[in-house]
């Protein structure tokens, strides 16, 4: 890890609670493999202190930040821009200053879609024309929605509650209506939707310590489906274990981690290509 002296800057992880991150791990690897003197740490405001935490970070100079869970749509009202996916969707998970200048206007953005796309493309599985039914209408549920009905995939919002669902569906036919229309169903209807190629799950469900639960039933999971989980703890979910046991091909959220994570690197540092064998190596992952 780079010895820390005078000249030392600073990245950070907004989160409450914050020890399961990762992005420590990977993000410092690469600041060490670059030589770069600057550390990334977790920071773990009060929900209630969120602006004097951002104040914070404009005060000390950090260079960058993620945001995560509960900040992620919350931080938006303290910052000086959003990208176009963030403004629609409400969240970000990335923070860094426009043109490089700390200290200048701070701008958030989302790289969440980005690791799911990334994924998929590694996996031969291209979104455009396909069929994806997202599990939930979270933040990242919107994003990687927004994303992957912008590049013509047919979106099928899963949810717990129709108007929210409807609500975000309609959302997305706005924003891009030249693109198919989107639709809801709920989740107890998940077996009546036709076609679908990907499922994504943008739920929490199946996090640790809840790694026993999954947001569907192994009996609605057909073979020639791919099953995307954006939970990276535990590694493989039931969801995705189950999703194996049936024939799909599944993609698992310490990929989709790794390849946001990148982006967000590439937002500090644009000069910088991220190694992605050098952050899969930093969470044990197989190359």
């Amino acid at each position: 890890m780079t010895s820390i002296d005078g000249k030392t800057k600073l990245l950070a992880v907004f989160g409450n609670p914050v020890g399961h991150s990762k992005s420590p791990l990977m993000q410092n690897a690469l600041l060490e493999h670059f030589g770069i003197n600057a550390v990334y740490v977790p920071l773990c405001p009060p929900v209630d202190h969120l602006k004097e935490a951002i104040e914070g970070f404009r005060t000390l100079g950090f260079l960058g930040a993620n945001v995560t869970i509960p900040f992620k749509e919350m931080v938006g009202a303290y910052l000086d821009e959003l990208s176009p996916i963030s403004k629609f969707t409400g969240s970000v998970n990335t923070l860094y200053w426009k043109e490089g200048i700390v200290g200048g206007s701070l701008v958030g953005t989302t790289t969440d879609p980005y690791g799911a796309l990334q994924c998929l493309a590694k996996a031969h599985e291209p979104v455009e024309g396909r069929h994806v039914a997202i599990l939930g209408n979270g933040g990242a549920a919107r994003t990687i929605a927004f994303l992957f009905h912008s590049l013509g995939a047919q979106i099928t919002i899963v949810c717990r509650d129709k108007e929210k669902g409807s609500h975000l569906a309609q959302a997305l036919h706005k924003a891009n209506p030249q693109k198919s229309i989107p639709s809801a169903v709920l989740f107890e209807n998940f077996q009546n939707i036709r076609d679908i190629n990907i499922v994504l799950n943008a739920t929490s469900v199946g996090m640790t310590p809840h790694d026993n639960l999954s947001p569907l039933p192994k009996e609605v999971l057909r073979p020639k489906m791919v099953v995307c989980d954006i939970v990276y703890t535990p590694t493989e979910t039931k969801l995705l274990r189950e999703a194996k046991e049936v024939g799909c091909k599944v993609i698992g959220g310490s990929a989709m981690l790794v390849y946001q994570g990148a982006q967000s690197f590439e937002y500090w540092f644009p000069e910088k290509k991220p190694d992605i064998d050098v952050m899969k190596k930093a969470l044990g992952m197989e190359e």
